[in-house]
């Protein structure tokens, strides 16, 4: 349904004039600024919205896919300092409450760094 979806925007996109050939992933296309990025407000109006349509007890808001995209970058493996860049940070600490390893991931880590651990008789 999601990529349905994507699909219709796309479309109604593409008949915007302004909006066509915007950088933004989510435009303006029914109020104005035609083609502008959409608004943060625009975007919670419209995140609230698709969660109540969705049967969420807990709404998703626009910043959890900061969240999401910087933890996939990661699991891609992708180190910190490429992530900040990518999210538009001056300090890569400021990157670093976004990073939620996969498990998988992280139980990886823990048996390499044993691997390489000396090992001790008796």
């Amino acid at each position: 349904m999601l990529v349905q979806a994507y699909d219709q925007y796309v479309v109604e996109r593409d008949a915007c004039r302004k909006a066509r050939n915007s950088d933004f992933v989510l435009v303006n296309l029914f109020r104005a600024p035609l083609g502008a990025p959409m608004p943060p407000g625009a975007l919670n109006d419209l995140f609230s919205r698709l969660s109540r349509r969705a049967g969420l007890a807990d709404g998703v808001h626009p910043h959890a896919l900061r969240h999401g995209f910087a933890s996939n970058a990661a699991d891609a493996g992708a180190v910190l300092d490429e992530i900040a860049d990518l999210l538009g940070h001056a300090n890569a600490s400021s990157s670093e409450v976004y990073l939620h390893p996969d498990p998988q991931r992280l139980r990886s880590a823990v048996e390499r760094v044993g691997a390489l651990a000396p090992r001790r008789n008796g």
